[in-house]
């Protein structure tokens, strides 16, 4: 049976230390955050990260057997703002072998995995799809001459609603946040250990785009 993420919080600093209580307090100060942000992410590595970045414990911390109260708030939390959605009798069957794991901590340890295959799965295909999109960055010098060419130019390009979404949403700076991603000042996009997610100019020529 859930628990609204209040109540659980209460329940779970009864009979402990004080230093656990404070921990708990922080992971649901953190995930209140996150729900205030409307981010549905209360995956471990997420809440995780951001714990870590408020002195909180970090991912592994929270999956170690120790961390089973730390868990279970944020289990709460992800059921409380699960929205409500009908599921594919596809995808249901897919991971149906998960409800058969007898121990819920490893239980809920492989639902966080395919959570985060599942939105790694996501941010790959994203990238495919921006991959895809040809760009003419000569200058437009002969009006004439771009006319005629047979490459696709900038101003020509006829971008659906859909595609228009897509790309508002790789610059989206509260999705870098959450991923602990930066946006230096040449438009690069970096993850929170400084490898290069997009090359310099991503950002400038996404919202170049989205400004036609």
């Amino acid at each position: 049976m859930s628990h609204e993420p209040n109540e659980l919080c209460e329940k779970l600093k009864q009979g402990v230390s004080l230093r656990v209580a404070k921990t708990i307090d922080l992971i649901h100060k953190v995930c209140t955050e996150q729900s205030e942000r409307g981010s549905s992410d209360f995956s471990i590595a997420t809440i995780g990260r951001l714990s870590e970045a408020n002195n909180g414990p970090k991912a592994q911390a929270i999956r170690n057997k120790t961390g089973d109260k730390y868990r279970a708030l944020i289990q709460s939390w992800a059921e409380y703002t699960k929205p409500l959605k009908v599921v594919s009798s596809k995808v249901k069957e897919k991971n149906a072998w998960v409800g058969d794991i007898k121990d819920s901590r490893i239980r809920w340890l492989v639902m966080d995995l395919i959570a985060q295959n599942s939105k790694l799965t996501g941010q790959l295909q994203l990238v495919k799809e921006l991959s895809n999109i040809n760009i003419d960055l000569r200058p437009v010098a002969n009006k004439n001459v771009m006319e005629s060419s047979s490459q696709p130019s900038l101003t020509k390009l006829n971008i659906l609603p859909t595609e228009v979404e897509a790309l508002s949403h790789s610059i989206d700076l509260a999705r870098f946040k959450v991923n602990g991603w930066t946006v230096d000042d040449r438009g690069r996009v970096k993850d929170g250990d400084g490898n290069t997610i997009f090359k310099a100019g991503f950002v400038d020529a996404i919202e170049k785009i989205l400004s036609l």
